[in-house]
Parts: C-alpha cells; structure tokens; sequence
C-alpha cells in the first residue's frame, strides 16, 4: 500500500504542532514536524560550538543527523543521535540561531533527506514552513494554517511565561514579527501558501475544531 503525505505548513505559532499531532492520531499516520529537525541539529552546533560561518561544518551536523520520533505516554519525543532532545527544541539559544541555520541551502538539501527517509516506510502528517511548496510539492493534501500575529504571539507567550515568568508579551511578539518577516523575505524556500494548499485561519479555533475542519477536506477529497 503506498504511503501518504499530508502536508501543514504555516507562521510560527500557527497551530501546527498541536494541530498536526491531533490530525496523525485521528488518522493513525505518524506526526513529523520538520522544525524541529532543524532545531535539533542547531541543538549539535551549540554543543560543539560550529561556527555559523562555517557553511561545511554546519551541513555536516545535518548529514550526520539521524532523526527518530517515539511516543511516550501518547506524547511524540523527538530524538536525535539517539538523544533526546525534547525539552531542549525550543531553548532561546537554539530558537536564537535557528533562522540563521534553516536559510542556509546546503543545510536545507541535508534535512530535506532526513525528510524523505522518514515519510518512506509510512502515511505521514508532516508540518513546516515549505513542506507543501517544496518538500513535497506533489502531496495530494495540503494544508496552510494561519492566524493574526497578535493571537500568535499570545499562544508562544503563553507557553515560555510556563518556562520563565519574566518574558514580556512585548518582546514575544516583536520577535515573531521579525521571524516572520525573515521567514517570509528568504532567499531559499520562502514562506508562501502552497499551490492547490487549503488555507485555515484558527484565530479563533480550538485544535480540535481545526483538526475537525481538516477532517472534512480529507473525507471529502477521499
């Protein structure tokens, strides 16, 4: 039986972690999201301190990257090199250099096997900011989740302020802002909606009832 990919690509804070584990789990496929692939490796380039000038030596941390996802409890744990490196993805070190790393067309062509490998033996939800656009272009379900910037910013707040009482929601949403714009204006892979992509604004939806609305084109397509 040949194996299916189902794509969510969207902004930072979009939903589409909760959002793209939901829908796996309703459809019995595994949950991949591309991000954290990228997090994981600058994870190895903080800890052997690579130099981000150094473009050989960072894509070499992507190539050497072997990537597993186990479930723990219902809950996804994302390991890399046999590590697991969960609870460190989203440590402001690594969201810091994140950006700088995934702009780089080496690294990217690197994580982009890593990609294949992983959809290759089975049905697949696989988010990110490119994965319908150029990862898997001819995926026959595609989805692109938004929401305003201010709703976002509040969701990312909500979830460091648990971590570090002193985050401001000012410095969160200026942040996000500026990744956006960085996300946006890139010169490899840039955000954009997919061709053929279905567009879901959760500004005001729960997971549940995104994941339901999901359902419904799939069903529908099906």
């Amino acid at each position: 039986m040949e194996t299916q990919v189902i794509t969510i690509d969207g902004p930072t804070s979009s939903g589409k972690n909760s959002v793209g584990f939901l829908l796996a789990q309703r459809l019995g496929y595994q949950y991949i999201d591309s991000g954290s692939i990228y997090r994981a490796g600058c994870i190895f380039i903080l800890k052997n301190s690579v130099s981000l000038e150094d473009t050989e030596e960072l894509t070499d941390v992507y190539k050497n990257l072997q990537i597993e996802v186990k479930l723990n409890d219902h809950e996804p744990r994302f390991f890399a090199n046999g590590e697991d490196v969960t609870d460190h993805l989203h440590d402001p070190e690594v969201t810091q250099i994140v950006p700088v790393v995934s702009a780089i067309k080496e690294v990217r062509e690197a994580t982009k096997k890593i990609q294949y490998e992983l959809v290759n033996s089975k049905s697949t939800v696989m988010t990110g900011r490119d994965i319908g656009s150029e990862i898997f272009p001819g995926a026959k379900i595609k989805f692109y989740l938004t929401a305003s910037v201010e709703i976002r910013a509040r969701r990312r707040f909500k979830q460091l302020s648990a971590k570090d009482p002193g985050v401001k929601y000012e410095d969160v949403l200026a942040a996000m802002q500026e990744r956006d714009k960085q996300d946006e204006t890139r010169e490899v892979s840039p955000l954009r909606i997919p061709g053929g992509a279905i567009e879901i604004d959760n500004s005001n939806l729960t997971v549940e009832q995104t994941v339901e609305e999901m359902l419904k084109h799939i069903n529908a397509q099906n």
